[in-house]
C-alpha cells in the first residue's frame, strides 16, 4: 500500500519554505563573493600552472594564459576587497577617533559612512562609464570584451555599497536594542 502524504502534513506545515528560502538566501549573500574570489584563484593558479608545463617540459607556451590570469587577478583584487570591506578587515587608522568622546565617535561614524557611500556611488557611475566605453575593445588573444574586465569596479562598488546597507541596518537594530536595554534599566 503506498500511501501519499498531502502537502500539508509536513512537520513544518507550508511556513517551512519562506525560511529556507530565507536562509537559503542569507547563505549565498554571505558566501558568493568569497567562493567566486576561491574559485577564480583556483583557475589563475592552475592556468599558471599549466602555462610553465606546457612552456617548459612540452616547449609549447600557450598564447592565451597570461591573458586569462591577468583578467581572473584583477577580478579577484576588486571582488576581494568587497569582501574586505564586508568583514571589516580593511586598513583603519583610529588614534585619534578612540581619544575622543563616545558620542563624537558615533557621529563621526556615520560622517564616515556617508563619505563611503559617496565614494562608493561614484565608483558605480564611473564604473559603468568605463565599461561602456571599452564595450567594443576586445582582448587580444581571449577576444572577449574588455567590458568584462573592466565591469570588476562596478561590481565591486555595488557589492560594497550593499555591505555598507547592511552594515547600517544592523548598526540602526544594535541602536535600538541598546537604548531599549537602557530604558528597561533605568525603569527597574
Amino acid at each position: 500500500m503506498i500511501v501519499k502524504a498531502s502537502p500539508d502534513s509536513s512537520p513544518r506545515g507550508s511556513a517551512s519554505t519562506p525560511v529556507t528560502a530565507a536562509k537559503a538566501l542569507q547563505f549565498f549573500w554571505r558566501w558568493s563573493t568569497e567562493a567566486i574570489v576561491a574559485t577564480l584563484t583556483a583557475i589563475m593558479v592552475l592556468t599558471i600552472m599549466l602555462q610553465v608545463f606546457c612552456r617548459f617540459v612540452l616547449g609549447n607556451p600557450l598564447s592565451w594564459s597570461e591573458e586569462l590570469a591577468r583578467y581572473a587577478f584583477v577580478w579577484i583584487t576588486f571582488l576581494g576587497a568587497a569582501v574586505a570591506y564586508r568583514h571589516g578587515a580593511h586598513i583603519v587608522v583610529d588614534t585619534v577617533i578612540v581619544c575622543l568622546p563616545r558620542r563624537v565617535q558615533a557621529v563621526l561614524g556615520w560622517v564616515v559612512d556617508g563619505l563611503i557611500v559617496i565614494a562608493l556611488l561614484t565608483l558605480v557611475v564611473q564604473g559603468v562609464g568605463i565599461v561602456e566605453v571599452n564595450s567594443s575593445v576586445e582582448a587580444t588573444m581571449l577576444e572577449i570584451p574588455m567590458s568584462w574586465v573592466y565591469a570588476s569596479v562596478p561590481v565591486s562598488a555595488a557589492l560594497m555599497l550593499a555591505y555598507q546597507v547592511e552594515r547600517t541596518v544592523q548598526r540602526i537594530r544594535a541602536g535600538r536594542e541598546f537604548a531599549a536595554s537602557q530604558g528597561k534599566r533605568d525603569i527597574a
